[in-house]
């Protein structure tokens, strides 16, 4: 497909660490969680964060990681209140890691393994960078998981990420339900994977092997992206869909969107009318707010 400069740009955002519907305001954002050698999260308000739900819960980080060619970066964290174990995956980042940038626009579609077969006629094609960026990290989350359980064995395993966090953690929950270990997924403002079959993959897993919760908000414009028009691209489903622009949403503001393919009753049907560049313009502020501002936290220096 051909990219555009506006789908380049408007992917040059993201990222989190959530639990049902409720978000843990962008602990994968904050240098010390990801980069530093913190054992407990913390989202310092000095560093602009804001994680007051994880920081009051006994959460440990077991590993943080930044690996291969996409630089992926996000941590496993034990949970100790809510008795979960996390993996969060941090959404764009340009100052600290502009090859989210490569990561974001590389959307050749490449067949995958993730639906059983790497065959051309298998239809389990995948967003490149996506693929890459879930294929740089997977064996340190599935190893660190895999210790995390062997000490927690009734533990619920949470993999999150919001934008381009949200995909990559999509990506891994799907791979580590492979892999035989149950996992919840909840993603915020992920833009779409691959082709229908990817989605529909994702969706047959659950619930016997973990819940899907993808959450959109509004007109954001990454969900919508790549747009189905072009090469069908597809989301999973169900879809926990924010109704409101502006201000903390209530649970009657939240639309839970059942389909099987492509439908336009959530995120999808609030386009501006008037073409990308005007979807873009408006979907801006409402990508970055998820119960709060999800990606305020500075990843680019220590926290001090």
């Amino acid at each position: 497909m051909r990219l555009s400069f506006q789908y380049t740009w408007i992917l040059c955002l993201g990222l989190a660490y959530a639990a049902p519907l409720v978000p843990r305001d962008g602990a994968s954002y904050c240098f010390g969680n990801v980069k530093g050698n913190a054992s407990k999260i913390s989202c310092p308000a000095s560093a602009g964060g804001s994680c007051l739900l994880v920081e009051s819960a006994q959460t440990t980080i077991v590993q943080n990681f930044t690996l291969g060619k996409t630089k992926t970066t996000g941590f496993v964290a034990v949970d100790d209140t809510n008795k979960l174990v996390v993996v969060s995956i941090q959404g764009t980042a340009i100052r600290s890691n502009p090859i989210d940038i490569v990561t974001d626009i590389d959307a050749i579609r490449v067949n995958t393994d993730l639906c059983g077969n790497t065959t051309a006629n298998d239809g389990c094609e995948i967003h490149q960078g996506f693929w890459n960026a879930m294929n740089d990290v997977q064996d340190i989350v599935k190893s660190t998981i895999a210790g995390a359980l062997a000490t927690h064995p009734n533990y619920t395993v949470i993999s999150t990420g919001h934008s381009l966090g949200g995909a990559v953690a999509a990506l891994l929950g799907a791979t580590l339900r492979n892999n035989g270990t149950n996992v919840d997924i909840y993603t915020y403002g992920q833009p779409k994977l691959g082709t229908v079959d990817v989605s529909n993959f994702i969706q047959n897993q659950a619930p016997s092997k973990g819940s899907n919760y993808r959450v959109t908000h509004f007109n954001d414009i990454v969900p919508q992206l790549p747009p189905h028009s072009i090469d069908d691209w597809d989301h999973y489903y169900p879809e926990f869909f924010i109704n409101l622009d502006t201000g903390a949403p209530k649970a009657t503001d939240i639309i839970r969107v059942d389909a099987t393919l492509f439908s336009t009753a959530g995120n999808e049907g609030k386009t501006t009318g008037d073409g990308i560049i005007a979807d873009v313009i408006a979907g801006i502020s409402a990508h970055r707010q998820y119960f709060g501002n999800i990606s305020r936290c500075d990843p680019s220096a220590p926290d001090s």
